[in-house]
């Protein structure tokens, strides 16, 4: 019987010993950590009853206690010193006494075994992290290892903790990351690229500075960005993805015929991501109906954004954007309490915004008596509410009470709400938000984004002879935001028109002239509202005859004249006009520059682009 119980103590001791191995780290400690407490109770009741006994109350039964308690974690025992007191001699209190000295002997093995394990699988990441390519996370907070986890299905990843990321160590570790907080990796000093591999080559490197703080972001970003350029790194390896607070610093950190720099860039701030996110997840062409044999829509599009902060703005810039349709009108009404304070800069920023779109502005709750009874009168026609108050518990009541109003009324369009922990849309049947986390590799990995953007820039350009990527390395800042905004939009051309990507790809969309002809609007209308959306307004005819003149002077001195159609400095453009007005602004260029135009053209060739885009990106 007492070899049975030994035996059985020797196989749970060995299981424990198998579960530190096999389990999450931060499991692990919190077991050890309930032993140990259980085996120094045990121990100090063991070794200071025995030695009571044996030497009365006396100062040396207290440091001699003490000691024992102590050689148990160190694989050492001290029963013998206690076995002559008769309690203690018993064989069930020597196996008691065993018992707790192998579990003490546990805690030991198990604090080694897991300071082992933990070197063993940063030593074998860092092995790792020199072959394939490579994803570098700076930044460590629940988000960006909930993205780091998404990217480490992918490519070998590395986080690099900006501070306060100690927290996470453990579960970085388990998702075999490499997580580094070393002065080397938090500067960052060129040894961090030794110590990664990141030398000239094919590797490609993708960078992601995430934390919380977007000046660290900013003073990181450049900063690796120096160290590449010194490690002779070619801008054409690597890939930025910076959260700032200017998503216009962006084209400061692309490379291009003056700098060095990244060689792709995305740069965004919180509030444009949550739009972007938005519009990504619920693409507002999925609340529209469309006239398929003639590639129109039947309904004008018509939105309430609550809120109109920093997200509000984004997010109606956003719905703006990518809500254009032919024989459809873009109407939105914001609602938000004293929006003329927060306003001004928004205004200033997008100056035509007001003036070409139907932009209604409402000084009021969205709780209260007069926007609900505003509600009952349009419900029926809105298509979408987005919901960015900026406090995501206002959000989510504002958002249950208008979904149960509009539900009521039979209305089913999206009502989202919009904040820094993502965006979510209550469910229909559960009545619980589906909440998409702010970090995805959907909105944030700009090799994805490009693939197509990429494809679109290149037409432009088939004349030149060059390939795709040398296309789009010389291709802008500016340039490669429109292009993406571009290739956004293609599944809109294609529900537009009754069509699939499956069909568009195996030949069979073949779109009428007519059909052709309201995509052709539908995109210069898209492009049209990404330009307002930009800054841009229209150019006045004054500035146009005197860009002529200045492009005639240019030209006869044997200079590379401007531009005459775009002005980047002033933010004009003289195509943002109507549809039907593009050919009369092409007659009239061609006659200053002798140079045959068809804006129209451009236009319908971004939507017979489609099929080879999509064909180009499944290669991939």
């Amino acid at each position: 019987m007492t070899f049975a119980v030994i035996y059985i103590l020797a196989a749970v001791l060995f299981m424990l010993l198998l579960i530190t191995l096999g389990f999450k780290p931060k499991f692990i400690s919190r077991i050890t950590g309930t032993i140990l407490l259980f085996v120094a109770v045990c121990g100090m009741g063991v070794y200071g009853y025995g030695y009571y006994v044996l030497y009365g109350g006396t100062l040396r039964t207290v440091v001699r206690t003490l000691f024992s308690v102590f050689c148990m974690f160190l694989g050492r025992n001290e029963i013998s010193a206690i076995s002559a007191v008769p309690l203690l001699a018993t064989d069930g209190m020597q196996i008691l006494i065993y018992a707790i000295h192998l579990l003490a002997l546990y805690c030991t093995a198990s604090a080694v075994l897991v300071g082992i394990g933990s070197n063993m699988i940063r030593t074998l990441n860092l092995l790792l992290v020199h072959r394939g390519d490579l994803n570098l996370v700076y930044g460590v907070n629940a988000d960006t290892v909930d993205f780091a986890e998404q990217l480490v299905k992918e490519n070998v990843t590395v986080m690099v903790d900006a501070g306060g990321g100690e927290a996470f160590a453990s579960q970085v570790m388990h998702m075999e990351c490499l997580m580094l907080n070393d002065d080397a990796a938090k500067g960052p000093a060129p040894s961090l690229l030794r110590k990664l591999g990141i030398r000239p080559g094919k590797r490609h490197f993708y960078f992601y500075c995430l934390s919380a703080d977007n000046e660290k972001n900013m003073r990181y970003a450049a900063a690796l960005r120096d160290i590449l350029q010194a490690r002779g790194i070619e801008p054409s390896q690597t890939t930025l993805t910076v959260l700032t607070n200017d998503a216009a610093v962006g084209e400061t950190l692309q490379a291009s015929e003056e700098c060095y720099g990244y060689g792709s860039v995305l740069a965004v701030n919180r509030p444009e991501l949550i739009a972007r996110m938005l519009t990504t997840y619920y693409p507002p062409y999925k609340s529209m109906l469309f006239d398929t044999e003639t590639g129109r829509a039947t309904e004008d599009f018509e939105c309430i954004v609550i809120g109109f902060g920093a997200t509000g703005q984004a997010v109606l810039r956003s719905l703006l954007m990518n809500a254009q349709f032919a024989g459809s009108e873009f109407k939105a009404t914001v609602v938000a309490m004293k929006y003329t304070e927060l306003s001004g800069p928004f205004f200033s920023r997008y100056p035509a915004l007001e003036e070409k779109y139907k932009i209604e502005f409402i000084d009021d709750n969205a709780r209260s008596v007069s926007f609900y009874n505003r509600l009952n009168e349009c419900c029926r026609r809105l298509n979408y509410v987005a919901v960015c108050t900026g406090s995501p518990k206002e959000n989510a009541e504002i958002t249950r009470d208008l979904t149960a109003f509009l539900s009521s009324r039979g209305c089913s369009f999206p009502v989202v709400q919009c904040s820094v922990q993502g965006i979510s849309k209550l469910d229909e049947a559960t009545g619980l938000p589906q909440i998409s986390s702010l970090f995805n590799v959907d909105v944030l990995h700009a090799g994805r984004m490009d693939a197509m953007a990429k494809v679109l820039n290149h037409q432009y350009h088939l004349s030149e002879g060059r390939t795709v990527d040398e296309d789009w390395a010389d291709c802008d800042y500016f340039s490669r935001i429109s292009c993406r905004a571009s290739a956004d939009f293609l599944d809109v051309f294609l529900t537009a028109s009754g069509a699939t990507r499956e069909q568009a790809m195996d030949g069979s969309w073949q779109p009428s002239a007519e059909v052709m002809e309201n995509l052709g609007e539908m995109e210069h209308k898209r492009w049209c509202a990404f330009h307002y959306c930009m800054g841009f307004r229209p150019m006045p005819e004054d500035v146009f005859d005197d860009r002529a003149m200045q492009y005639k002077k240019q030209l006869a001195a044997g200079e590379k004249p401007l531009r005459i159609t775009k002005d980047m400095s002033a933010k004009m453009h003289a195509c943002l006009v109507d549809w039907d007005e593009l050919d009369a602004l092409a007659e009239r260029e061609e006659k200053i520059t002798g140079t045959k135009k068809d804006y129209k053209a451009m236009d319908l060739d971004n939507v017979r682009m489609i099929p080879h885009m999509l064909k180009e990106v499944s290669h991939e």
